[in-house]
């Protein structure tokens, strides 16, 4: 029986895709925590398959994409977080194409509220600035008791990282739901994301 709570929840595709590109710079960073004023806004987003892949049919749209500095989330993982209450994403449309069939798919840019300090600074083994910023995180220790009640977050030593649940890794696992790895504290490198 594994006894971690929470994993960090990391974006991975095929090694030819497909990856999104917004073909504009957007006005806002996704990557904060914070709610974003501008909710009209929507991205214009390729998938686009690595040109090496002489077909690209093997590399189908996952259900969840990094974007520049959030991420994007389909339809089917949307639902899929509604039914387990998480109320701390801020949704923006996009009109997302793929580009093996020229389709248009059902996504949303997602903006993940809250920041949470979990990080064991005592146990963990951090590259740190002057001012006692986390630089990189080289071996990350979870204080998972910081962390009840959330079921995904943003951690503020590091917010490029998130958080999530077991609840939701191991639904995302029974829906079969593509694009993810979920990697606990103990198995977190640097560079993963």
């Amino acid at each position: 029986m594994h006894d971690k709570n929470y994993y960090v929840m990391l974006a991975e595709s095929e090694w030819a895709g497909p990856n999104a590109f917004v073909d504009y710079e957007t006005p806002f960073r996704m990557d904060r925590g914070r709610v974003l004023d501008n909710a009209a806004f929507e991205f214009n987003v390729e998938l686009l398959v690595d040109k090496l892949a002489t077909d690209p049919s093997p590399f189908p749209p996952c259900d969840i994409h990094n974007l520049r500095s959030g991420y994007l989330f389909s339809q089917r993982l949307i639902e899929l977080l509604e039914r387990l209450g998480v109320d701390n994403i801020q949704y923006f449309n996009a009109n997302v194409t793929y580009q093996n069939n020229l389709q248009k798919l059902a996504y949303k840019a997602a903006n993940i509220l809250g920041v949470v300090s979990a990080l064991d600074m005592d146990a963990s083994e951090v590259v740190l600035t002057s001012q006692g910023g986390v630089i990189t995180i080289e071996k990350m220790v979870l204080d998972e008791a910081r962390l009840q009640g959330h079921k995904i977050v943003r951690l503020f030593e590091s917010v490029m990282n998130v958080i999530v649940h077991r609840s939701i890794k191991e639904a995302v696992e029974a829906e079969g739901l593509t694009g993810f790895m979920f990697v606990s504290d103990d198995k977190f490198e640097m560079g993963m994301i």
